[in-house]
């Protein structure tokens, strides 16, 4: 009797974003991408298996006995134990026999016991010291080394944080790596100005509903004569899915990375500190349809909505790859897990505001300028809404080029570019944040005595007091104004 196997990552976000190191979170994230792909295929192999699928920290084995099984199991919880302490893995076996069990069905019975097991985390609790050492400057773990860092400073990091710097070392060696930021300052933060990161989170929409189809296709059409070249169909067809994903995503990011570099002397003249050589953007996540990557808050509107619009030049089951993009704009000192938190809250966001019906891209941010207390609805009701109970915000943007609306991301750039015109005081415009908190209104007066309808660009007209359908269709440019440059002036 064979065995399907299954190993995911628990809480990768908080492993790799514990840290407010850039270098703890590269090598963090190249660990988990390390122990679920290269290292789970080597060890396989290793033990005559087959890898199934891969991606998003979780990959799915098939061993032809369970004694190959077992041997997995021992040889890479080892492995993981001695050379990564802290990383979270979870590890659930069922028996499978190809020629008689649907591989569908197998697989969901794999997850449910998967779950069962992450809900009651045997063995969670343990003693971590004993309160006499030094603690780790990252972690605030038990230090187990001290590592003299560039500046003379002695630094101590927890077996954890060494395991991470150890793996950042080792990928930095290539030649490729080298050419991304790999701190802050080389994201082309400027001191004393709008010195802001940005974290941006993208996930693909309904990816669950695409692979629900996968399974659909192929539940019906079993029997006792085709199971095993029905299990081998739909594993291929599974693994295509992954690889096209997987494919997609990556391309859109190189698209990214691409538009970068051809504006970096123009990215230098509007104020970004770019050393020579190295691209103010740093890859912290690209794994299936889960990426994350850290900018300069200025640029990190224009590269999700050009990230976006390359993913939708891909197709997978005859249907066109969205996303949704979250991007939390913080200063450099604000904690990086709960900076990742609010990416994901604004993705989800941005998710959840598309019809059920529609099948879009779309983006949202938010600009945090003082203490956030994780309840990004509870802001937007409050800090967001109007004295006349108008809401502020357009966003969540549209991003799909083939789509429209008021809050469409294109009308946002117009907005932008009428602001930057130099025909209108910008003072004026900042003072608009004031009025446009009171209400129609006193927007409506503000406008007419400072004379500024030539804000209500063409794509505004019908709109002369500033509001549509409750909605304020110029405070997104206003209040990000200072916090945009963009990377390409044609149409999204």
């Amino acid at each position: 009797m064979g065995a399907l196997n299954v190993i995911e990552v628990s809480k990768k976000q908080y492993y790799i974003f514990k840290s407010n190191k850039l270098k703890e979170n590269i090598g963090a994230s190249e660990i988990i991408r390390f122990v679920t792909e290269e290292l789970a295929q080597r060890i396989c192999n290793s033990n005559k298996g087959e890898i199934i699928n891969t991606g998003g920290g979780r990959s799915l084995f098939y061993f032809e006995n369970k004694y190959n099984s077992i041997s997995f199991v021992r040889n890479y919880s080892f492995y993981l134990l001695e050379n990564y302490p802290l990383l979270e893995l979870f590890i659930s076996s069922v028996e499978y026999n190809p020629d008689k069990d649907s591989i569908i069905e197998k697989i969901e019975e794999l997850q449910i016991k998967l779950e069962k097991k992450k809900a009651r985390r045997e063995n969670y609790s343990s003693i971590l010291d004993f309160g006499i050492t030094e603690k780790c400057d990252s972690t605030r773990m038990p230090a187990v080394c001290m590592i003299n860092d560039n500046e003379n400073e002695n630094i101590y990091y927890s077996s954890e944080s060494k395991s991470k710097i150890k793996m950042f070392n080792e990928v930095s060696k290539n030649k490729e790596y080298k050419k991304y930021a790999v701190n802050f300052s080389e994201l082309g933060i400027s001191r004393n100005e709008k010195s802001f990161i940005a974290i941006t989170h993208i996930d693909g929409n309904r990816m669950g509903k695409k692979i629900k189809l996968l399974k659909n296709k192929y539940e019906s059409l079993y029997n006792s004569e085709n199971t095993n070249e029905l299990n081998k169909k739909y594993i291929n067809d599974l693994q295509n899915f992954s690889n096209q994903i997987k494919i997609a995503f990556i391309n859109a990011f190189q698209k990214v990375v691409d538009t970068i570099q051809a504006n970096v002397e123009f990215l230098k003249e509007k104020g970004l500190n770019i050393k020579d050589g190295v691209l103010p953007i740093r890859k912290v996540i690209l794994s299936g349809d889960d990426v994350c990557y850290i900018t300069d808050a200025r640029i990190a509107i224009d590269c999700a909505a050009i990230f976006l619009n390359e993913l939708e030049k891909y197709k997978v089951l005859d249907e066109k790859i969205t996303a949704c993009a979250g991007i939390a704009m913080v200063r450099e000192k604000y904690p990086f897990f709960k900076t990742y938190e609010l990416s994901e809250q604004l993705c989800r966001q941005a998710k959840s505001s598309i019809p059920d019906d529609v099948n879009e891209s779309r983006l949202d941010w938010h600009i945090v300028q003082g203490e956030y207390n994780n309840n990004l609805n509870e802001i937007r009701n409050t800090m967001y809404r109007t004295y006349d109970e108008k809401q502020l915000l357009l966003r969540p943007l549209i991003v799909s080029v083939d789509s429209d609306g008021i809050n469409h991301y294109r009308n946002f750039k117009k907005d932008i570019q009428i602001i930057n015109s130099g025909n209108i005081p910008r003072n004026k415009v900042k003072n608009m944040l004031t009025e446009l908190k009171k209400g129609q209104k006193h927007t409506d007066t503000y406008i007419e005595i400072h004379q500024l309808y030539t804000l209500l660009g063409s794509h505004r007209i019908g709109y002369k007091t500033g509001f549509a359908a409750d909605k304020c269709v110029l405070f997104d440019a206003i209040e990000t104004m200072d916090y945009y440059i963009p990377l390409h002036d044609g149409e999204v």
